[in-house]
């Protein structure tokens, strides 16, 4: 696996020898010496916490992976760094092609030696990464991180090749995307267990901040981040818990207050449903509780309520217009007939000729206004010596003096 234990110190770091060689240097020196500028991180480590020129043979042993540097901090939570430094003299393309190898050296698995611990598994899964047996103290989901290290270029141009390397190389450190189907949102989060950290930063950043400040880029992230937060995933079960609950919070709170807002207005009841606000059935018709109405009980209470009170106020019409005189024209009581539509629910008015129905009718037939015939002579004498029996005879002489006998619709 491992061409050399941990390939050469890099005791030599600072000597003279070619450009890519110096800049390999530079790097290790900005982690060891920490940055430059007026209050910038210290370093972390000394040179021998660093190998160069080592090998990692992949499966098959044709194959190899020799990162430029590896860096040891277990003190502050890095059990390894691979470093990776570009002058800016490869394409971004070729520069992304690395990190797939990288994944590949990671996902080998070796025989573990701890047999009393594996004793109750299949011999299949009597395995482990080899780098978790070769740096322990690993806790973070995914596989040792891999940091880019890019210079002799202007800024512009550097930003656009960390941006163009992390695009290409998407498929090795994006992580793998899951759901909950319960869950009616499009959110998610990223499960990291196959993929590659990469971090980047320019040479420059890290020789003023040094390696602990906020100089890496995390791809996958936005904005620019110390060592330790870079190397958290981005966007992972932790983080779709808190949006998760966050949204459960607000939705319990909205509820809640639609829950106080629906406080029956009759019996003060607070209704205690947390899932719905449909509260009953009427026959094929939903009920719905609403802001400033009441509950189930008291909506029936006062539906049955107000059936009995319009029963009983339709019993008295009825029994008022039965002894009223009735309709000119069917003779039927003026209120109309009982159970129909048109009927009257109250006390017909002193003047009404007509019930409801032949009302209606008369409007449709486009018969104009009811006129009653004029009184004759006869019962005009007859009316001087007594009172008329005749329920319309008033409207019978007011329909005399209002419209002329010539020419009126009877």
């Amino acid at each position: 696996m491992v061409r050399s234990e941990m390939g050469g110190t890099a005791r030599g770091a600072g000597r003279s020898g070619a450009q890519h060689a110096m800049a390999v240097n530079e790097t290790v020196l900005a982690f060891v010496l920490g940055g430059s500028a007026p209050g910038a991180a210290g370093g972390v480590g000394t040179v021998r916490s660093w190998s160069t020129e080592t090998e990692f043979l992949l499966p098959g042993g044709r194959r190899k992976v020799r990162p430029d540097g590896v860096w040891q901090a277990p003190e502050i939570g890095v059990p390894v760094l691979m470093v990776e430094v570009d002058r800016s003299t490869m394409t971004p393309a070729d520069v992304a092609a690395k990190f797939p190898r990288y994944r590949e050296l990671f996902r080998t698995r070796v025989c573990d030696n701890d047999p009393p611990a594996l004793a109750d598994r299949e011999p299949a899964e009597r395995t482990v990464h080899w780098w978790r047996r070769t740096w322990p103290g690993h806790t973070r989901a995914g596989y040792p991180p891999v940091a880019l290290v890019v210079t002799d270029a202007g800024p512009v141009a550097l930003a656009n090749r960390q941006e163009a390397v992390g695009e290409l190389s998407a498929e090795c450190w994006r992580g793998r995307w899951c759901r909950e189907v319960r869950d009616y949102n499009d959110d998610g989060w990223r499960e990291y267990d196959d993929a590659v950290p990469i971090i980047a930063t320019t040479l420059e950043l890290l020789a003023a901040r040094g390696p602990l400040g906020p100089i890496w880029w995390r791809f996958g992230r936005s904005g620019r981040h110390s060592l330790i937060e870079a190397l958290e995933n981005p966007n992972n079960r932790a983080a779709y818990d808190l949006r998760q609950a966050a949204r459960e919070d607000e939705e319990h709170k909205a509820h809640q207050e639609l829950m106080d807002s629906l406080v029956c207005i009759d019996c003060g009841d607070v209704p205690e449903e947390e899932s719905t606000w449909e509260y009953g059935r009427q026959g094929q018709v939903e009920w719905t509780r609403r802001p400033g109405g009441r509950c189930w009980p008291c909506h029936q209470d006062r539906e049955e309520r107000l059936e009995r009170e319009a029963e009983e106020q339709l019993e008295v019409a009825r029994t008022a217009n039965a002894l009223l005189r009735p309709c000119w024209t069917c003779r039927g009581s003026i209120g109309g007939k009982e159970g129909s539509k048109l009927e009257l629910r109250e006390k017909a008015s002193p003047d009404r000729l007509e019930c409801p129905q032949c009302e209606q009718d008369r409007a449709i037939k486009d018969l104009g206004a009811l006129v009653l015939p004029a009184p004759t002579k006869r019962e005009q004498v007859a009316a001087l010596v007594s009172a008329p029996d005749d329920p319309w005879w008033e409207e019978r002489v007011l329909h005399a003096k209002l419209y002329p006998v010539r020419g009126r619709r009877v």
